[in-house]
């Protein structure tokens, strides 16, 4: 069951908790498997049996987020900190929603100082806040102020320890746990005690291994769009010795040797994670290679913008290739190895008649010569067929507008969001105070790195 865990004796009998439970458990299923519907109505009857539990708040406030309702998300996350002020989860799920969908990193920030007053925050739970809240404060333009949360943070040490005992299980038993404030000692009790001091089993040490691993993740990023590339490559080198295996630190890593301008080790990382990816099973509901092929062409046939429509309503159609992802050699020449859709282009060379011996002109824009389409890629980013094909929509027509220069009228015509102002790179934010790229944007985690063979 998502929420917290039962450690207080209930006041009710046993068979009414378990219906209870039941109810959220069915709840969260049923949002997982992308029916909203469904999990209202569970959640709808654990709020009757127990309505002074934040639990089925929290569940509700999940739900209107995935029926697009950012407000009526924030009311369910305000009645669940109300019911129970001591309860973690709507603080960060409510300042998420501020920043990714209402835009308003101010008022996520609020929520964040909020959490922080909460007396029974463990390590992991305390970097979780501080990262919801540095990535707020990036999103308001107060990277000065995102720096000095990260720098001081005692939590790094403590999940960087928990990482490297949990790699190296029989470095547990030589923990000296004199001092009970030592990262180690701390480390060790997150991987070895529950909350009452019991022992953990094995399946509950991996959780938390991997709950670990997700904060280092997630704070390698942080630093990576705060320009602090030498934090972030340190923090990646030191997870990739202890976790070879694990393909989002690969992806990371590639990002920094990218932004630090070390091309050939970035591209060595990104072909790395492109193999680790490939080890994962492609879910069930993706749909066939002929399938996507046929949805692409109709979603450009049935543009209401003719110069989409145009690609494939000619006598010779744009090519559309469909894969799982993008070719070895692909990444080795700096495309992003998690990129989901990239418009192909060349541009043409001389004319037979010119001379031989004279420069080639660069001013001729690029040429469109195909779409291609990775389907494993484009699952990453959703959990269910429905979705799949709301981001098969997006990424192509979101990539093919900004190949064809469209304005944001154009774009809104397509449902697509505007541009926006163009972010600085990390060389030109390295050179004043460096802002986050992507700030403030949707929940989306798209591919920072957008990278594709075509001149601009």
């Amino acid at each position: 069951m998502k929420g917290r865990d039962a450690e207080e004796p209930e006041d009710f009998g046993y068979g009414e908790a378990s219906r209870y439970a039941a109810h959220l458990d069915r709840g969260w299923a049923m949002l997982d498997r992308g029916d909203p519907a469904a999990a209202r109505t569970s959640a709808e009857h654990a709020q009757e049996a127990r309505p002074n539990d934040p639990d089925a708040a929290v569940l509700l406030g999940a739900v209107a987020l995935a029926e697009s309702d950012p407000d009526e998300s924030l009311r369910y996350y305000d009645k669940a900190i109300e019911l129970d002020p001591e309860y973690l989860e709507p603080y960060t799920a409510a300042a998420q929603v501020c920043l990714y969908d209402l835009e308003d990193p101010a008022r996520g920030l609020r929520y964040c100082a909020d959490a922080l007053e909460i007396d029974t925050l463990g390590p992991f739970e305390t970097l979780d806040v501080h990262l919801v809240a540095a990535e707020c404060e990036l999103a308001a333009n107060a990277a000065t102020e995102a720096k000095r949360r990260l720098a001081s943070l005692d939590e790094e040490s403590v999940v960087m320890s928990a990482l490297r005992l949990g790699a190296r299980p029989d470095l547990l038993e030589e923990v000296d746990r004199e001092d009970p404030s030592s990262p180690d000692t701390v480390a060790w009790e997150l991987l070895c005690l529950d909350a009452e001091g019991d022992g953990l089993d094995e399946e509950e040490r991996v959780d938390r291994i991997g709950r670990a691993l997700q904060l280092a993740f997630r704070l390698a990023r942080v630093r990576l769009d705060l320009g602090e590339v030498d934090a972030a490559t340190q923090t990646l080198e030191e997870l990739l010795r202890w976790y070879p295996g694990e393909p989002d630190a690969w992806y990371l890593a590639s990002e920094a040797h990218h932004r630090a301008g070390r091309m050939p080790e970035a591209c060595v990382a990104a072909v790395k994670t492109l193999e680790l990816d490939h080890e994962l099973e492609i879910p069930d509901w993706v749909p066939s290679f002929a399938l996507v092929h046929r949805r692409v062409v109709k979603l450009l046939k049935e543009s209401p913008e003719p110069a989409l429509g145009s690609l494939v309503d000619t006598g010779r159609p744009l090519t559309v290739m469909v894969r799982d992802a993008p070719a070895p050699e692909l990444v080795m020449e700096g495309v992003d190895p998690r990129v989901p859709v990239i418009a192909l282009a060349a541009r043409p060379g001389p004319a037979p008649d010119a001379d031989p011996d004279a420069p080639l002109d660069d001013s001729e824009p690029p040429q469109l010569t195909g779409l291609a389409v990775y389907r494993r890629n484009l699952a990453r980013f959703v959990r269910d067929a429905e979705h799949f094909e709301q981001e098969l929509r997006f990424s192509v027509l979101d990539e093919l507008a900004a190949f064809v220069g469209m304005d944001d009228p154009a774009r809104e015509r397509l449902g697509l969001p505007p541009l926006g102002p163009m972010m600085p790179t990390p060389a030109a934010a390295s050179a004043e105070e460096p802002e986050a790229e992507d700030a403030g944007k949707g929940k989306r985690k798209r591919g920072r790195r957008r990278r594709s063979r075509a001149p601009s």
